[in-house]
């Protein structure tokens, strides 16, 4: 089958969204299906034409176009329609709901007959997350849009959270299917004396949507009770490090910035920090926590959204209320209680399993070639 994934970014652009399209479309290649990825010729900050138009990527032939028009994470190019009609595909897998490209597909496969299925990767989140404009447009598009989404064949769900949600926005129940993000299965042997004492690890974007103000003021607290605690931040920066390290500096919190960093690095972190933390008040998932998890390192989450089911409270991880005091109580629970630290720890690792790939990506081709055979 050739096979098109339309989305907002790929590699060498990271994020969760970014890894979920790169693992199944190099998986579905690798099945000897002819698999391309049509994205925008950008970065998330500017990078407008600095990528190339196309290239071949672990066997995905990537074809980056030039946007016309954008704003935050979005991108419109009016050259998306003849792009697609030129590769003639037999499924678009269309990532992220409410993208412009959601409705050029739609009124696509009116027109041409393909199968498409719509990824949502739940991007419900809180008005604080967004900003007033975004969420304005995001209410806007789910009042008046909805009707695009059942041109769609399939919605793939990432939890029952986000099931229950599209099923709010009018699509029928036989239509979705809920199928997770995965990760990297670990094979390490887990040794708690690894893990560096009293060390907190936030490893992901350095974004407003993180709600990272949250885990630099609950510092604070954590340091009264746990004098020796340190925190640990990487991941690109999208604007905030420069106060974060300005507020740490100030309040004698022991903060270090790693940037950017590899897989490799990735890997030592997770092993070596105590606590994973993601103070975000709403995740469409959280492949962060079942990373760390898959490390046997639990976590300390806050908010509602896929979080809880990718580290569930009192199982993978830790649940505080959005306040720095509650959250940087729980989190000092964990460095100090080592009892509790090592059985979440184990039952984060037991959890995790469940969501490595090689048992989550077989869904995909299974899925495609599903509503390729439905007349």
């Amino acid at each position: 089958m050739r096979i098109v994934h339309v989305a907002p970014f790929y590699y060498p652009v990271i994020g969760g969204v970014e890894d979920v399209v790169k693992h199944i479309a190099e998986h579905v290649a690798g099945r000897g299906h002819e698999v391309y990825v049509v994205t925008y010729n950008r970065l998330r900050i500017g990078g407008i034409g600095s990528l190339p138009r196309e290239e071949v990527v672990n066997g995905v032939r990537v074809i980056r176009l030039r946007p016309t028009i954008t704003w935050s994470h979005g991108s419109y190019s009016p050259d998306l329609p003849q792009v697609i009609k030129s590769l003639k595909p037999d499924i678009v897998h269309v990532h992220v709901w409410r993208h412009p490209h959601v409705f050029q597909i739609a009124k696509l496969r009116r027109d041409m007959g393909f199968k498409a299925i719509l990824h949502g990767h739940a991007p419900f989140h809180k008005l604080n997350q967004l900003g007033v404009i975004t969420w304005a447009y995001h209410r806007l598009v789910d009042t008046f849009g909805r009707k695009y989404l059942k041109a769609y064949d399939k919605y793939i769900a990432l939890t029952r959270h986000e099931a229950n949600i599209a099923k709010r926005l009018g699509l029928d129940e036989g239509k979705i299917e809920v199928i997770p993000n995965g990760v990297e299965e670990d094979k390490c042997d887990i040794n708690s004396d690894a893990k560096a004492e009293h060390q907190v690890l936030y490893l992901g974007r350095i974004s407003k949507s993180k709600n990272i103000t949250l885990l630099i003021r609950a510092m604070n607290y954590i340091i009264r009770e746990v004098r020796s605690a340190r925190l640990i931040l990487a991941g690109p920066d999208e604007g905030l490090i420069p106060d974060i390290l300005n507020y740490a500096e100030r309040h004698g919190i022991d903060t270090r910035y790693m940037g950017k960093v590899d897989e490799e690095m990735k890997h030592k972190l997770y092993m070596e920090n105590t606590v994973y933390t993601l103070p975000s008040l709403y995740e469409p998932f959280g492949i962060t926590l079942l990373e760390a998890g898959i490390h046997g390192t639990p976590s300390v989450i806050t908010g509602n959204g896929g979080q809880a089911e990718a580290a569930p409270p009192n199982v993978a991880s830790l649940w505080a209320e959005p306040k720095p005091e509650k959250y940087g109580k729980a989190i000092a629970t964990l460095l100090a209680n080592d009892d509790l630290r090592r059985k979440l720890g184990a039952q984060a690792r037991e959890w995790a399993q469940r969501y490595v790939w090689n048992k989550i990506l077989t869904r995909y081709e299974e899925l495609y070639i599903q509503i390729a055979t439905v007349k």
